[in-house]
């Protein structure tokens, strides 16, 4: 049962938690955002302190995202990168797919009809190299820099992202002569007070954060694959590492202003 567990670290060197995130999840997939410390130091860090299997997978760039694993069965080899995606093969027991790293444009910076264009313009890019890759499906990691409900995340012509599986069991819809295919995200059942955990990833109270709380941070699972998909978790903590404040809040004083997830995959079920 493949784990990952991805995070944006805010640009600080959160080494000793990365190490308690990937020894308490038993994670076989680190996976870290906005990172600025040199690979080679995670690396030695996760291979002291955690496993010696880890490794880094071969990559083109890494720009944007630091991926690292402890099982070779994965794959995980960037097949093709660009400004704010990364797409890496994964392989689940037989079935060969795709796992897409994904940073989405800033709220402060791009109103919502940018981030929606951002949506579109690689939803697009996600389709040719699915053919590209003749891959089954696709999973979408990262932090997308919109919510569940925003126009980009469940409109046709971007994310195409449903709220249940249920939604997703047709595998398409058609939208102006043409088929998209369905995504299923999981994030929405980990919203509001009622959730197990946290009400979402980021909490902000500015004029960029009218919500509160978002789900900036999330995992998305082409309908091809949703039998895969275990399970999902907000996490906030790491070992003896709180990484939420005493308002429940992500701590960034001390950790990141996201809190991570990890994800959860295994064999697939009888359908």
């Amino acid at each position: 049962m493949p784990r990952i567990v991805f995070w944006n670290v805010h640009r600080k060197d959160l080494t000793p938690m990365v190490c308690a995130l990937a020894r308490s999840t038993k994670a076989d997939v680190i996976v870290l955002n906005e990172n600025d410390v040199p690979s080679k130091q995670t690396l030695s860090a996760l291979r002291q302190e955690v496993d010696t299997r880890f490794f880094k997978p071969e990559c083109m760039s890494e720009k944007r995202f630091y991926c690292f694993c402890r099982d070779e069965s994965l794959g995980l080899s960037e097949v093709h990168y660009s400004s704010r995606s990364s797409f890496r093969e994964l392989k689940i027991g037989s079935t060969r797919s795709l796992l897409a790293l994904i940073h989405g444009i800033d709220v402060r910076n791009n109103d919502p009809a940018t981030r929606q264009s951002f949506a579109q313009t690689l939803s697009a890019e996600i389709r040719i190299r699915m053919e590209e890759q003749s891959a089954t499906g696709v999973i979408l990691l990262g932090d997308f820099n919109m919510n569940p409900f925003d126009a980009g995340m469940n409109q046709a012509a971007g994310f195409n992202a449903m709220m249940t599986r249920s939604c997703v069991s047709l595998g398409k819809r058609r939208h102006i002569e043409e088929d998209y295919d369905f995504y299923y995200n999981p994030m929405w059942s980990l919203f509001g007070d009622n959730s197990s955990g946290p009400p979402g990833t980021v909490h902000d109270l500015t004029g960029q954060g009218p919500y509160g709380w978002s789900m900036l941070d999330q995992v998305l699972i082409h309908h091809s694959l949703v039998n895969f998909f275990k399970n999902v978790e907000i996490l906030t903590q790491a070992e003896n590492y709180n990484l939420m404040n005493k308002q429940g809040r992500p701590d960034k004083s001390k950790a990141s202003d996201h809190f991570p997830i990890l994800v959860t995959l295994g064999e697939k079920e009888n359908e």
